[in-house]
């Protein structure tokens, strides 16, 4: 019988609850602990699982068979974990809920997280790092940038492209084939008809430009 894969979960807020939870749920996985960098955190507990300490840990041997989750909900702060793993010579998992539905011809990057109820379908890609949250879905031979969010009940419809570290809001809704920029920020409740260009933020039915922000 295999040995289930080790793995660290990053992240103890509110968004490494949840990818907790989920890799608890996910078959072949064994959760050894809980890295987190606020050091008053160090002990507690949180679904049985121990926070072991800060991203200091991260090179001693005991964890080199391990693989890493960065479970941060804030794109640049996942972003910078991610580094920390890397340079502690450290690869990563991939978290998919075993509610999540995903078609075939779907990729998955490195550290991706697709959690309950989410669709990811035929031909589409998921980024490294990226997050498909509770119950979105990601249609056919669309792509989902590194770092990116998808937020609960967001829906992506077919061919959309959401680059890098960009985030669409809960129960946003993108048009078929539409572009969604590097760093860009869908609001919630929108519905984006439109290409966003790198750095936007739009909002609205239909979604307009609320400001450009610095990439």
């Amino acid at each position: 019988m295999t040995e289930p894969e080790g793995v660290l979960i990053y992240g103890a807020g509110g968004h490494g609850l949840v990818v907790l939870d989920a890799a608890l749920r996910q078959s072949g996985l064994r959760v050894v602990g809980i890295v987190d960098d606020d050091l008053a955190r160090r002990g507690e507990r949180i679904l049985g699982v121990e926070v072991l300490g800060d991203g200091s840990i991260l090179p001693d041997p005991r964890f080199h068979s391990c693989r890493v989750v960065v479970a941060i909900g804030d794109a640049a702060a996942r972003e910078r974990a991610a580094g920390h793993v890397e340079a502690a010579g450290l690869g990563f998992a991939a978290i998919v809920h075993p509610t999540a539905f995903l078609a075939h011809g779907v990729s998955v990057g490195d550290g991706a997280m697709i959690l309950p109820m989410a669709v990811v379908h035929t031909a589409a890609s998921i980024g490294r790092h990226a997050i498909v949250n509770t119950g979105a879905i990601v249609e056919h031979e669309c792509h989902v940038g590194d770092f990116s969010h998808i937020a609960p009940g967001a829906c992506l419809a077919g061919n959309v492209t959401v680059g890098r570290s960009a985030h669409v809001g809960i129960g946003a809704s993108v048009a078929p084939g539409v572009r969604i920029g590097d760093h860009a920020v869908v609001a919630a409740g929108a519905a984006v008809i439109n290409d966003v260009p790198a750095g936007s933020v739009v909002g609205g039915v239909p979604a307009r430009p609320l400001r450009k922000e610095s990439v």
